[in-house]
């Protein structure tokens, strides 16, 4: 979860950055999909250190943790939480960039070249980071998993 967590928090300084530069009608859009970034980062870094999710989330789930298997199907679950998501968020955050006519007239002229740069680093280059590195995270895990057994 290491280069994930790594492209979440290069995605949420990024975002920090432009979140002025935008529209003022969008700030809430903004900074909502700038704490899911962060919370995404959290959850990543936490699965990434050998955390175990499931112990925090409910405390009526009872399961022994002796069985390696189990193991392995939480290890891999875990890692959905973020990779899935992660995703998601990207593919929405590039398909959105690239159907508005104001990103594309910002990007294509270069006009205000902050805010081009803002949009074509955040909006496009670390968004296909992102999912490539949550693609990359979730085959290691699965790999992982093929071979324990």
């Amino acid at each position: 979860m290491r280069y994930t967590f790594m492209v979440l928090v290069a995605i949420a300084v990024v975002g920090v950055l432009g979140i002025p530069l935008g529209d003022p009608r969008f700030i809430y859009t903004a900074i909502t999909l700038e704490c899911a970034y962060i919370a995404l980062a959290v959850l990543a870094l936490r699965i990434g250190n050998g955390v175990d999710v499931w112990s925090r989330v409910g405390t009526m789930v009872k399961e022994s943790r002796s069985s390696s298997k189990s193991k392995s199907k939480r290890s891999r679950s875990s890692s959905m939480i973020v990779t899935v998501p992660s995703i998601a968020i990207a593919s929405m955050v590039i398909v959105a960039n690239t159907l508005s006519t104001t990103h594309l007239s910002i990007m294509m002229s270069l006009t205000p070249l902050y805010n081009a740069l803002i949009l074509i680093v955040g909006g496009y280059v670390l968004q296909v980071l992102l999912i490539i590195s949550s693609i990359y995270e979730y085959s290691r895990v699965r790999l992982a998993d093929l071979n324990a057994r």
